[in-house]
């Protein structure tokens, strides 16, 4: 439940965010007065690999930017609706841990991050239509993304540096869903008369019980006019392992979202509204009752006009507005909360032909604040406030310090953990391009200026450290990218290069206390810098005729990572781990490698495989943490008619390359099978599909989870969708 309104602020935090709002506002008022987005033309049918099957696309649109696939001079790959069901699993993480690059950071069934080439938490960005999803799940691997799939219409990945679009933090990639609440195109028949579409799904699974019933509308009216309607529930027990049942993993998901579209031959206005409630367990090593319910209310509106004649070709602007929440329960008290609102804006202006190049030009601002509660004894009352007690700026009292093994002195509160912060983002950017001989050329600039604010009036004086500690932070951070690619017969050729500047956020900078569902200690560090990355991809796609290969190779050099260094100290508390966020230089590099081939008109056969290694340059131990092993997947299909037969076989390598402290974990591989049918029935269309994944109830465990000792991988799952259109 939604306790208090985005707009219902207490008078210390409005003095806070005059300043923010009123940037907001002039933003804002710039934009509407303009408008809105880019007419994107389908590209020519070429072979496209969709990290599933090799197929043919006509008309595939990556949202997130405005382009076609082809258009894109990055790395990107699109997930399908169709292929969004036949997959295994709700989360994120699941729904894509099948695509070269990604993995699945679960925590627990509720919960599923996606971890690109290595890299996840701030450096990997979930968005929503191609706006923040708004949540706080890059905080930590517990917070489940607010960015639901069930009714989703395409899920698209934007690898390296082509996520300029969305901020410098998105180096590692974008997980961008995209849905029906905002139509592009009147929904209306030969006549021009308003039609309806309905949607109606519905899921069972074995290995936990689980259901799921979805359903969605989208029905024209008024000739230009199109109301969007989707709804879904979500419930599961606790999972069975091959070693037995996972306690406290079971799960309960809610989400509603409304959206109207007004489309003319000028563009388009919509506005929607949406609500997410999530409530999951977490796994852990003393099987308490740990779970955690987020919810979230979120507004967005859009507005879009296309400019006929002269250079300007349209202009896009985006809001935003969300109140977010969650509580994290043990043994039924709620002993953490957490409270987010967020704003967001982006103006994106589209120029045609200009100076010899298309180009766009944006203005993007971001709004968040956060503020926290940590009481064993209950967090009813929501975020804590002790502004009637008196402070003269001085170190509280109520700390208590060790000394680890080099001999430095930690200290620990036992208080609220993070002060209340206003995070402000706002950033212009623009981004070239053309065609030349050999292909395209993109040429990407943009500076983002960060300013963090603290209040500590959520922390009792005797916790609280001296007042320069709360002092702002600002960060200006650059970011600057090219890339090309070769077009030759049957062959495509593309190099990105990047430098990226990312800013830390306030999580990393003030959080200094428990975190509960992780059952660890934070330790706080005011000293961080932004980091620096340097960036190289090279991809290369090959096909011909019945075959086609793709492949990618990337490093990424780091002036200054941000990781989160597990101490070797205890918390004097609870005797947990204890992590604060240091930095040091650092690289990831590794490749991704598809290749598919259809055999003859029925049967195809596709292999991928990945592997990245992400080190620190100079340490005792330079292995980063939770880095994902090699995986190779091999998978053989058969379509006939209205018949489509998969099965593959998912080999997980040992990874032994790790971290102080952290344990390896050992190889092991999936047998997943899937049958779908489809067809016409009573003037509905039909959709099947059985599922079958780890068949032969294989252990395994997932690296990249801070929960693999305690939560295996699920044990073989027998499931069934259907869904039914009309």
């Amino acid at each position: 439940m939604i306790t208090k309104s985005f707009f219902v602020r207490s008078q210390r935090s409005m003095k806070h965010t005059d300043k923010a709002l009123t940037v907001l506002c002039l933003c804002c008022a710039t934009a509407m007065a303009h408008g809105a987005d880019i007419n994107t033309e389908p590209s020519t049918t070429q072979p496209i690999d969709d990290g599933h099957k090799l197929h043919h696309l006509e008309k595939v649109s990556v949202t997130a930017s405005g382009q076609t696939l082809h258009e894109v001079v990055q790395p990107t790959k699109v997930i399908s609706e169709s292929e969004l069901q036949q997959a295994a699993g709700s989360s994120l993480g699941e729904l894509l841990e099948d695509m070269p690059g990604v993995s699945n950071a679960s925590f627990g069934p509720g919960v599923g991050r996606p971890v690109i080439r290595g890299m996840s938490g701030n450096r990997v960005k979930i968005a929503v239509n191609g706006s923040d999803a708004a949540d706080v799940s890059a905080m930590s691997s517990d917070h489940a993304p607010m960015a639901e799939a069930s009714n989703a219409k395409q899920v698209e990945v934007i690898y390296g540096p082509g996520t300029l679009l969305f901020g410098s933090g998105a180096i590692g990639g974008v997980i961008n869903v995209a849905d029906n609440r905002f139509h592009e195109m009147p929904l209306v028949d030969a006549q021009g008369n308003g039609v309806s579409e309905a949607q109606v799904g519905f899921s069972v699974s074995s290995v936990n019980q689980g259901s799921e019933l979805s359903a969605q509308l989208d029905s024209g009216f008024a000739k230009n006019w199109v109301m969007h309607f989707d709804a879904f529930q979500r419930e599961s027990e606790n999972y069975e392992s091959p070693i037995g049942e996972v306690l406290n993993t079971s799960t309960q998901s809610t989400g509603v979202n409304l959206g109207l579209t007004r489309i003319d031959n000028n563009g388009r206005a919509g506005v929607a509204i949406s609500y997410l409630d999530y409530d999951y367990g977490v796994p852990n090593e003393e099987n308490e009752a740990a779970s955690i319910a987020p919810s979230q209310f979120r507004m967005d509106a859009l507005h879009e006009v296309f400019v006929y004649g002269g250079v300007l070709e349209s202009v896009k602007t985006q809001l935003s507005i969300n109140d977010y929440e969650h509580n994290e329960i043990d043994e039924g008290t709620v002993v953490g909360y957490f409270d987010k609102q967020n704003v967001e804006l982006k103006s994106i202006f589209s120029f045609a032909n200009a100076w010899g190049f298309d180009s766009k030009v944006g203005v993007h601002a971001n709004l968040q604040e956060l503020a926290l509660c940590h009481d064993h004894n209950g967090c009813q009352d929501g975020v804590p406030d002790y502004s009637h007690l008196p402070w003269d700026g001085s170190k509280g009292s109520s700390f208590d310090t060790i000394t680890d093994d080099n001999g430095n002195t930690v200290e620990f509160a036992h208080d609220t953990p993070m002060p209340e912060t206003q995070t402000l983002d706002t950033a212009v950017f623009v981004l070239i391009e053309n065609d030349w001989q050999q292909g395209k050329q993109e040429y990407a600039l943009r500076m983002d200026q960060r300013n963090i604010e603290a209040d500590p009036v959520s922390i009792r004086p005797a916790g609280r450290e001296a007042s320069a500690h709360y002092d702002d932070k600002n960060f200006l951070a650059v970011t600057a990218s090219a890339g090309w690619t070769w077009l030759m017969d049957q062959q495509k050729w593309g190099l990105s290069l990047a430098h990226t500047e990312r800013a830390p956020q306030a999580d990393e900078i003030f959080w200094n206390g428990d975190h509960h569902a992780t059952f660890s200690y934070q330790l706080d560090n005011p000293d961080l810098e932004k980091e620096t990355a340097h960036t190289l991809d090279l991809t290369y796609q090959y096909f011909s005729g019945p075959m086609q290969w793709d492949a990618a190779i990337y490093y990424y050099d780091f002036d200054g990572f941000i990781y989160n260094e597990l101490q070797d100290v205890k918390d004097p508390y609870h005797g947990n781990d204890v992590y604060q966020f240091v930095q040091e230089d650092a690289y990831l590099t590794g490749f991704e490698l598809a290749w598919q081939v259809q055999l003859d008109q029925a049967w195809a056969l596709n292999v991928v495989t990945d592997h990245v290694t992400a080190r620190l340059k100079s340490s005792a131990n330079k292995n980063l943490p939770r880095t994902p092993p090699q995986t190779l997947l091999m998978g053989l299909s058969w379509q006939t008619g209205h018949w489509l037969l998969k099965s593959n076989v998912k080999y997980f390598a040992k990874q032994d390359q790790v971290a102080g402290s952290e344990s390896p974990t050992d190889a092991y591989q999936t047998l997943n099978a899937m049958a779908a049918y489809e067809f016409e029935w009573n003037k509905m269309h039909m959709d099947v599909n059985l599922k079958g994944n780890n068949l032969t109830d294989e252990l395994g465990r997932n690296h990249v989870s801070y929960l693999k000792a305690y939560s295996p991988l699920p044990g073989r799952n027998i499931s069934l969708d259907v869904q039914v259109s009309f």
